[in-house]
């Protein structure tokens, strides 16, 4: 009997475990990602055929389900199929068009497989995400990362020392602050809906404690202007969920993006900063940083 139902943190356990055996590479494949923006997808999830299938119902966009986790983190292309019928009926039962969103590149094989030529795939750019080597965003070397050693070395020059603070209990309202002065300057601000940034940003400092996350601020003359917050995606991988900083520090985001790599992630090899949303601004900067790897997501579409 399938029983989709909410995510709640007493699933964190659960969705690690999972997560664990995958060594996922998109960022969405992590609990602490679907547990920050599970109003913005409306999210809702079972263990079906040994695969843990997600639905995103959202009132923003069209629904859809992710591609089948397998639990035991192993290929089974026969229960994998099983699966995927079990949503069809689903999606069919409730009259929406059934479809799978931001599939990964490596998964869209098995859904070939499983349904053939019924698939129609649209390469969705928005949604796929930026990885880098920790090193190089490090030590900012070459051609292609001097501005931003030069944005740094600028804002040394202008600010002279500054101080670097990991994120906790102490300080978490500093962050709260920051976002709030962000989405004032930005203009971005859609207070009440679930797929509002901010209230993804505080579900992780609401629940700090309980979530795998790291966090740190930049405090420049004595008043805290950046703050960001990540995670261990996978054994090598660090995602960063949040970034936030005064714009007008000129140089704040490369100071708090190398620092935070250094003083916390130094040992993982790739960083996961994720998509560009579509949003040309963060596109531009995301493609600054030279990325070593895109990871490209797809929708794939199921036909009667």
């Amino acid at each position: 009997m399938i029983n989709f139902r909410a995510i709640s943190l007493d699933d964190k356990e659960l969705f690690t475990g999972i997560f664990n055996k995958i060594q996922p590479v998109a960022s969405e494949l992590s609990f602490t990602y679907l547990f920050m923006w599970r109003g913005d997808y409306n999210l809702t999830f079972d263990i079906i055929e040994d695969h843990l299938c997600m639905i995103s119902n959202s009132e923003y966009y069209r629904p859809f389900a992710f591609c089948p986790v397998p639990v035991d983190g192993k290929r089974n292309d026969e229960k994998f199929r099983k699966a995927v019928i079990e949503l069809e009926k689903y999606f069919e039962k409730n009259n929406m068009p059934f479809c799978f969103g931001r599939v990964e590149e490596s998964r869209l094989e098995e859904l070939k497989l499983a349904f053939g030529d019924r698939i129609e795939i649209e390469y969705l750019d928005w949604a796929s995400d930026y990885v880098y080597e920790v090193e190089n965003l490090i030590n900012l070397s070459g051609k292609k990362l001097r501005k931003k050693k030069n944005h740094i070395n600028q804002f040394l020059r202008e600010y002279g020392s500054y101080e670097y603070v990991p994120i906790d209990d102490s300080n978490k309202n500093e962050c709260r602050r920051i976002f709030e002065e962000w989405c004032a300057k930005n203009d971005l601000c859609i207070e009440g809906r679930n797929s509002c940034e901010r209230l993804a940003c505080y579900e992780l400092l609401n629940h700090w404690d309980v979530l795998d996350v790291k966090g740190a601020l930049i405090k420049v003359n004595g008043r805290f202007e950046a703050f960001t917050i990540g995670e261990a995606l996978n054994s090598q991988t660090v995602v960063i969920h949040v970034e936030k900083g005064n714009s007008d520090v000129h140089g704040i985001y490369p100071i708090i993006n190398r620092d935070f790599l250094a003083n916390e992630w130094k040992d993982m090899k790739y960083v996961n900063r994720e998509e560009d949303m579509g949003i040309e601004g963060l596109r531009k900067s995301k493609l600054s940083y030279n990325p070593t790897l895109m990871v490209k997501k797809f929708l794939v579409k199921v036909s009667h």
